[in-house]
């Protein structure tokens, strides 16, 4: 790889304003207008008779015509009493039964009706999606979005698998799109309509169908390995890395000390590999015959994250502590495997990094790969790295370990623009970096704690310990940050200076966290 330094830093680290792609505001469609029934023919008056019996047949006829209306009017006055109990959008902790998703039936949280009733909120115009990772059910909770960026839990979605229980030091680990690409966490379509989750527990896959008002499950599916932590989806191929790891547990202490209470992922049982599925439109999955590849091979492993190439045709895995012939020890490698056109994967590169540790990455619009690097047993020395993808599937390093400040940078997020990163760090008191991204992948540092004012000092920001994955809305307009310790979605507002502000706290999982376990549980996050 060539490691070649940007010499080049921009004069104005972000340019101009921030032209963040927005997409139309969702308008609630009203409901379609009540037309009325065919007009009645009147039927010409009969002739003239004896008008005797005729007004006793008239009374009497009115008389059963009153009876019946009234006793009609009662039973539609009872049964528009029933029917008028209508149940809120979920906004509470409880799991349905295994097996049993919960549905949402109507307006979140404050009467947000449609007119006309129904859902004010549509899960395929703006939603986030998280897993619990639970070890007694793994469950996906879908979060409405709304116009100002807030969350209305819509439900909760039993998988048909089972989580750790443990943090799984991984990205991508919920992706949203269709068999074609990722709607989320890599932006590199517009369509919502399928949701992949891995069960990490169970070593299967399960797939949604994103409807309106809920989650309807496709299938569940072995995922060809064991512990399966990340996914990506791109031209009707889906792949999964599977960790191998066998040792649930993330935290050896608790509470953590230092960097020598992690255990390290990937480390301990088989070792990981990357597994081919065929997805279709409608989203049912095919494991492809002999698609299974190691990664790097190197001492442990420390995987973290696959993802295709925004075009599909190279498979990208991060690995953070691998240890490669000749190479600094545990500097972690970056793994790429060209996609042939049967879906198998062919030549494989495996590179030393330009940073310590390669954890999460994204790609910007043009194709440069942004890759965060954790460097978790040096408190405060998290860098960013920034690299060109050859046709060969090498890399060629622009930007070289660009320091935030942070502890455990783990995750990366690029706006849509292509203009901005967004990095998590998740201990060290959990702060959110922000980076400037110029027209050649270079990055400059904007914000060490983007969250805090005036954007630098991390014990003025509503961020703690435990600040792992996040995603962007499918507008960049805002981020939805997971804190895996305290079970919680974080709202901010992207502004063009590469701050954030905070909108609110979303409560999503109950349960103890690392302060009374050592470890922690949810982890993937999706959003749209």
């Amino acid at each position: 790889m060539d490691n070649a330094e940007n010499e080049r830093p921009p004069a104005d680290p972000y340019g101009r304003h921030h032209p963040t792609q927005g997409f139309a505001a969702f308008q609630q469609t009203p409901p379609a207008s009540v037309q009325g029934g065919p007009g009645w023919l009147t039927a010409s008056p009969p002739p003239r008779r004896r008008r005797g019996p005729l007004v006793i047949a008239m009374i009497i006829g009115v008389v059963v015509a009153l009876g019946i209306g009234f006793v009609v009017g009662l039973v539609l006055t009872d049964d528009g009493d029933d029917s008028a109990a209508v149940t809120p959008m979920a906004n509470t902790n409880q799991a349905p039964p295994p097996g049993q998703p919960v549905n949402a039936p109507a307006a979140a949280q404050g009467g947000d009706a449609a007119p006309g009733g129904g859902s004010a909120f549509d899960l395929r115009k703006g939603a986030v999606f998280v897993q619990s990772n639970s070890q007694h059910g793994n469950e996906v909770v879908a979060l409405a979005r709304n116009e100002d960026g807030r969350l209305s839990e819509v439900g909760r979605y039993d998988t048909g698998g089972v989580g750790t229980g443990s943090f799984q030091d991984s990205a991508n680990g919920v992706v949203l799109g269709t068999a074609n690409g990722e709607a989320s966490p890599q932006h590199n379509i517009d369509n919502p309509q399928l949701l992949f989750v891995p069960n990490a527990g169970s070593n299967s896959i399960t797939v949604f169908r994103v409807a309106a008002d809920s989650l309807q499950l496709v299938e569940t599916v072995p995922s060809g390995g064991e512990t399966p932590v990340s996914l990506t989806v791109n031209r009707g191929l889906l792949y999964v890395l599977n960790s191998g790891e066998l040792d649930d547990r993330l935290i050896l202490n608790r509470p953590p000390d230092d960097a020598t209470d992690f255990l390290d992922n990937c480390t301990h049982g088989e070792p990981p590999t990357v597994t081919g599925f065929r997805v279709t439109e409608a989203g049912d999955l095919t494991q492809i015959e002999n698609s299974t590849r190691p990664l790097s091979g190197g001492q442990g492993s420390g995987c973290s994250q696959v993802s295709f190439t925004q075009d599909g045709e190279q498979l990208v895995v991060t690995e953070r502590v691998a240890s490669l012939p000749t190479k600094t020890p545990q500097k972690g490698a970056i793994v790429t495997f060209d996609v042939t056109p049967d879906g198998m994967l062919g030549a494989k590169q495996v590179m030393d990094p330009a940073g310590i540790g390669p954890f999460g990455f994204a790609f910007t619009k043009d194709g440069t790969l942004v890759v965060s690097e954790q460097d978790h047993s040096n408190p405060g020395k998290s860098t960013t790295s920034s690299y060109t993808i050859r046709e060969d599937g090498t890399l060629k390093a622009i930007s070289k370990a660009v320091p935030n400040m942070g502890t455990d940078n783990c995750w990366v997020v690029i706006t849509n623009d292509s203009r901005m990163a967004f990095t998590s760090n998740a201990f060290g008191g959990g702060t959110v970096s922000s980076y400037a991204v110029d027209e050649n992948g270079a990055l400059t540092l904007l914000h060490a704690s983007a969250t805090a004012e005036p954007g630098k000092d991390p014990n003025d920001d509503k961020l703690t310990d435990g600040t792992t994955d996040m995603a962007l809305s499918r507008d960049s307009q805002y981020l939805y940050q997971l804190n895996s310790n305290l079970g919680m979605v974080q709202v901010f507002r992207t502004n063009s200076d590469g701050r954030l502000t905070h909108v609110e706290d979303q409560k999503v999982f109950d349960g103890p966290g690392v302060d009374t376990t050592g470890q922690l549980a949810p982890f993937g996050i999706a959003a749209f």
